[in-house]
């Protein structure tokens, strides 16, 4: 994001904290309770996931080629490889014999033996070791292979598909935010690990608590509230993705500053909502990404969160600077934000009432789930024009 933009940014973000107010939704959403607690939702949600472009990590996790690491997406273990000649490459993370996983973790290897039988891969996933190979007449080294899936690295993240052989076009999904989310740099940042919250929440009521600021002064009153303003944001649209941007307490400060002397970026959070499930914030030292998935039933879900930093991390006391603020915010979403709404969960499962309401300052909110509902829709008439 270049200087212009984040100056015009800052100016709508001083003016909503000057006149102590938040960009508006045009009218009060309804969304019905069910569609966090009904099996049917949960499994067109599910649906709609899995044929979705996946974000399963930074472009850093893959640094070099030789470079590996593994990720789990609905279940579902995938290995991701930089080849010798740059390019990135996913697979089922499952043998070709017995289904045991290949890998764990991150790492450096040319090879991947299964600790079962000791099946052999290179890292274009062509099977080049197979002992006992007399039993096995009808598998070939060096023909044979894992189940490649497609994969890209695009705007600086890790992209997959879960269905081999799917297109695969990130550009056009990502449509106009592409470049914006590519200048920022984050996925080439230093990654920090990722750490994963397994809870009895529905996925959109877990991604419900990133898609506003409304309840900053009371659910984090001592943790984000001290660093963010509460119930102000600047809100754009691009299409089924969003863009928030969360004022710091200091803007007003602004007020005693000549534009030409702003650092605008010492003075805002930028959340973006990437359609399906991806949530990302930008600071000023962290780019942190929340890969949100349904679990095995409605009122389950998966969050997996990572993140990085530009600072310089082979220094020790710096590396323990960076760790301790992802952990500071991993603990704040998991101890304020999720075990609050565990809470709501129980609520909309007791059927005491039949829906939500988000106000007009939570266009966030409303974004979200207009564009999950109108994703839904389109794919149950897509399906029943095929069946036709």
């Amino acid at each position: 994001m270049d200087r212009d933009q984040l100056v015009d940014l800052t100016r709508r973000a001083l003016k909503l904290a000057r006149d102590k107010t938040t960009d508006l939704a045009a009218g009060q959403h309804t969304v019905d309770a069910r569609d966090y607690t009904s099996l049917e939702r949960h499994l067109s949600d599910t649906a709609l996931m899995l044929a979705s472009p996946q974000l399963v990590g930074y472009v850093s996790e893959l640094a070099e080629p030789g470079a590996y690491c593994t990720k789990t997406v609905m279940g579902r273990s995938v290995l991701l490889t930089r080849t010798s000649d740059g390019s990135v490459k996913a697979f089922d993370n499952v043998c070709l014999h017995r289904q045991s996983q290949l890998a764990t973790g991150c790492g450096t290897a040319k090879r991947f033996t299964c600790p079962y039988h000791a099946w052999t891969y290179d890292n274009t996933g062509t099977l080049v070791g197979l002992p006992g190979r007399e039993g096995f007449p009808g598998v070939t080294v060096k023909s044979d292979g894992l189940t490649e899936l497609p994969a890209t690295e695009f705007a600086g993240f890790l992209w997959i598909a879960l269905e081999p052989g799917a297109t695969l076009d990130v550009a056009a999904h990502l449509g106009p935010l592409a470049e914006e989310l590519d200048s920022w740099g984050i996925g080439r940042w230093s990654p920090l690990g990722e750490k994963v919250l397994d809870v009895p929440i529905n996925w959109k009521l877990a991604i419900d608590t990133f898609a506003e600021n409304y309840h900053f002064a009371t659910v984090h009153r001592d943790t984000f509230a001290t660093i963010a303003r509460s119930n102000c944001t600047v809100f754009d649209s691009y299409g089924p993705h969003h863009r928030l941007i969360f004022p710091l307490n200091g803007i007003l400060d602004l007020d005693d500053v000549p534009e030409e002397r702003w650092d605008p970026f010492r003075s805002m959070v930028v959340i973006y909502a990437l359609f399906p499930n991806i949530v990302l914030s930008v600071t000023i030292a962290n780019g942190e990404l929340f890969r949100v998935y349904p679990g095995n039933e409605p009122g389950r879900s998966i969050t997996v969160h990572q993140n990085s930093t530009p600072l310089d991390i082979s220094d020790e006391s710096v590396a323990a600077g960076a760790q301790a603020v992802f952990e500071y915010a991993h603990a704040t979403v998991r101890d304020e934000d999720y075990r609050l709404v565990e809470r709501l969960q129980a609520n909309l499962e007791s059927g005491a009432r039949d829906h939500l309401v988000f106000g007009r300052n939570e266009p966030g909110l409303q974004h979200r789930h207009i564009t999950w509902a109108q994703a839904i829709e389109e794919a149950v008439a897509t399906a029943a024009l095929s069946a036709t």
